[in-house]
């Protein structure tokens, strides 16, 4: 059986594309062809999983066929396939279950239905736009990459559940360029055709739904049809090109999975979707499928035959999505914008970032694996940074699962040699996909984070570009960087106590600050230099924190100590550090509105020691020789100190915060007046 041929037509006033421009449309210099084949397919298989799934299986053949066999069914093209490609040649699938399959009309004549059919727009509309919620890109501009690897041919088979009936559609496209000498479709001038069979008007292609003349093609490939009640699609890819080496320049690094194809679909797969094979948590979390995924029939079990790296980004992934880590080793910290991006944004993260140092040994390049360095099987081409194995490298992902870039030495990740030498510090970005944005982004189709971000790839689905400026992905990065360059400072600060680690582990999120916050730069410029000047008579008051510990599940004890500077009326009040800057009540109320309460309030102040003598009495509204406090608790994010001698003063005290919400960090600052004839 011969399946017929449609040749597309080339009308001056359609617009329409040639098979030059379709697969140029599709132009990414930074991948191997195999890595667009393997993120396009799965990312497809994925968003076709049919409700409810817990498993999503996708097997790749790469295996061989007879071209006699195959030709005899191409009408137009039979005896050139023949003569160009006579004998056994090879052949790819991509094959998935327990998805929808490639559904919708392809008989009527109505736009409308044509573009809610997905059958349609794969076959027939390249560059369609996905309309699904977690869905990636458009569709068929990443599939262009099929066309790319072969001779131009690509079959599509797919059975679907019509109405408690069961169809099996078979379909065959060719895309080549229309200018190259040795053509298969020379008579076309666009270079794009379709064989099916014609309905009975004669005019319209349609795909072929008999099972046995279905059949008959799926054999000569050894590929069997769907049953039961399986439904899903097959994509067939005849005639493929040397899959090897497609990317490389002479002078490149060549690793032993790019010269063999098996092992470089393989290395994709982990490559890109190493967050959502077999991961249960993704499941439990986002309630979409798990990846089960083989090559040839071999699939993977981590940490048997997956590679280290990809194990650890695996790790991390799961890390930021959940939010918590159980690893010593893996960071992991809420990002938040504050303002102009989310609805809420106070109490809801724009994402999480979970980060790791990594060396030789985790990576298994010591004996007996004696593996390259992580960067290599990232696709890192950089001979001096494989060799040294030393960068900072972050992976972020959407909804799907797919990593969409692994930023490398880039503006993810802080700038400068914060890690150690000999390793990669790595990271991974998840974003809140739900988290809703502000009524202005809506206007321009922005409802949700997920909304946006998948907006900004472009059909590749290789970065983040926000080419609207609306700045959300520039601040992810800027929050993202400063979160993991201010706990590298953390950890190099040795003067932290235990009781504001004990305070950590009670808190989760919320650290306390450590000695230094509060200070002045007065003050610290003076520690820093000459320690003679400590008693410098022109110093502005300040405060500081010396240890702090939980003394009931909402009540922190915090311990202080202050300089008064003379003569001088102080307010010492607490703020809420944020990313964008500190804010005291006044600024957060002005900000947030009745949206949220201020999140720390003082319940009682207690002075034990003045210029270094113990002073044992409680100071809520009292007066004494030295100072006097002033303590409304109607007004509990501050308490007053007015020195009333003519030196200055030195206490150390106890606060007991209430602490009203986990998400944020306090910080206490003082803030000083001179009374009046009192130089400063």
């Amino acid at each position: 059986m011969a399946l017929k041929i449609k040749i597309a037509p080339n009308d001056s006033q359609s617009m329409s594309q040639d098979g030059e421009a379709i697969l140029r449309s599709l132009q990414n210099k930074s991948l191997p062809v195999m890595d667009l084949l393997v993120r396009e397919s799965l990312q497809n298989s994925l968003d076709a999983t049919l409700e409810d799934s817990l498993v999503t299986k996708v097997d790749f053949l790469l295996n061989t066929f007879e071209s006699e066999q195959l030709a005899s069914h191409f009408e137009d093209i039979d005896r050139t396939l023949r003569r160009k490609y006579s004998g056994e040649q090879k052949f790819l699938s991509v094959s998935d279950k327990n998805t929808t399959g490639l559904t919708g009309d392809y008989r009527s004549d109505r736009a409308s239905d044509l573009d809610k059919s997905n059958f349609h727009k794969l076959v027939f509309g390249i560059g369609k736009n996905q309309e699904a919620d977690g869905s990636g890109g458009s569709w068929g501009l990443g599939k262009t990459s099929y066309f790319r690897i072969g001779a131009g041919i690509v079959i599509y088979y797919t059975r679907i559940l019509i109405e408690n009936k069961y169809e099996e559609r078979l379909i065959a496209s060719l895309i080549e360029n229309p200018k190259q000498k040795e053509r298969l479709l020379p008579k076309s001038e666009r270079g794009i055709a379709w064989w099916g069979e014609y309905d009975q008007s004669g005019k319209k292609i349609l795909p072929i739904t008999k099972g046995n003349e279905i059949e008959e093609i799926l054999n000569i490939f050894g590929i069997k049809r769907y049953s039961g009640l399986e439904t899903g699609t097959t994509i067939i890819i005849p005639y493929l090109n040397s899959l090897e080496n497609d990317h490389h320049n002479d002078d490149e690094m060549i690793f032993p999975w790019e010269t063999e194809s098996v092992a470089s679909i393989r290395m994709a797969i982990q490559r890109w979707y190493s967050p959502r094979m077999m991961n249960e948590q993704y499941n439990k979390v986002l309630n979409n499928s798990m990846l089960d995924c083989n090559v040839n029939g071999i699939g993977f079990l981590k940490g048997f035959n997956t590679e280290p790296i990809f194990d650890i980004f695996n790790e991390l992934y799961t890390v930021a999505l959940t939010g918590v880590s159980n690893r010593k080793n893996i960071l992991v910290k809420p990002i938040f914008l504050q303002r102009n991006a989310l609805q809420n944004a106070v109490n809801i993260p724009v994402g999480y970032v979970a980060f790791s140092e990594v060396g030789r040994e985790e990576l298994k390049m010591t004996p007996p694996d004696n593996k390259h360095s992580g960067l290599a099987y990232l696709g890192i081409k950089d001979k001096r940074k494989i060799e040294s194995n030393y960068s900072k490298v972050l992976a972020y992902a959407r909804k799907p699962g797919m990593i969409v870039e692994y930023a490398v030495d880039g503006d993810w990740m802080p700038k400068g040699a914060i890690h150690k030498e000999d390793s990669l510090l790595l990271g991974f970005f998840v974003p809140n996909s739900n988290a809703l944005l502000l009524e202005k982004f809506n206007k321009n189709g922005y409802f949700t984070l997920e909304n946006y971000l998948r907006a900004t790839e472009n059909a590749d689905h290789a970065n983040w570009v926000d080419e609207d400026g609306i700045g959300i992905i520039r601040r992810m990065k800027q929050y993202t960087v400063k979160a993991i360059s201010d706990s590298y400072q953390n950890q190099s600060n040795d003067q932290q106590t235990s009781a504001t680690s004990a305070l950590s582990r009670k808190y989760g999120q919320m650290l306390l600050p450590p000695k230094n916050f509060g200070r002045t730069s007065a003050r610290q410029k003076s520690d820093e230099g000459n320690k003679k000047t400590v008693n410098n008579r022109n110093r502005i008051s300040d405060i500081r924190i010396i240890s702090s510990m939980p003394l009931q599940e909402n009540v922190v004890e915090v311990k202080f100590k202050a300089f008064i500077k003379k003569q001088s009326t102080n307010m010492v009040f607490l703020q809420v550090l944020s990313q964008d800057k500190n804010m005291d009540k006044s600024s957060w109320d002005k900000s947030m509105g009745n949206t949220m309460e201020f999140p720390f309030a003082i319940d009682n102040i207690f002075i034990d020691i003045i210029n270094g003598e113990s002073f044992d009495k409680t100071l809520d509204q009292s007066d004494n020789e030295f100072i006097k406090l002033d303590f409304d608790k109607t007004k509990s994010n501050e308490f007053g100190i007015t020195s009333k001698i003519s030196s200055e003063i030195e206490i150390e005290g106890i606060i007991h915060l209430n602490v009203q919400s986990s998400l944020f960090i306090p910080n206490i600052a003082i803030r000083s007046e001179v009374n009046e004839g009192v130089g400063e």
